[in-house]
């Protein structure tokens, strides 16, 4: 649930973000955002918390749990890295 509401925070966060230096299509950078949060999210998910689970899930629920948070915080910074690449491509486009 919470990775949902995080999804529609970068979606609105992205969308605003273009209004605000007039780019033509916010939808494409809202739809971007979101793709690359959910890209990262579901990649942490496959490639280290699937297999960590089976090991971790009797031995230490805490370290599991930090894992589990661990892909929606790198899905956020890796958000945030395109949105500042997107920003300074713009940026650049307009000079």
């Amino acid at each position: 649930m919470i990775g949902g509401l995080i999804a529609v925070a970068i979606a609105i966060w992205f969308y605003h973000t273009a209004v605000k230096i007039n780019d033509p299509n916010p939808y494409k950078w809202a739809i971007n955002g979101v793709a690359a949060y959910y890209v990262v999210v579901f990649l942490w998910w496959f490639l280290l918390l699937r297999p960590a689970s089976q090991t971790l899930h009797h031995q230490s629920p805490a370290l599991l749990t930090a894992l589990h948070y661990g892909g929606t915080i790198l899905g956020i910074l890796v958000a945030w890295f395109i949105r500042s690449r997107l920003v300074a491509s713009a940026e650049k486009e307009e000079s």
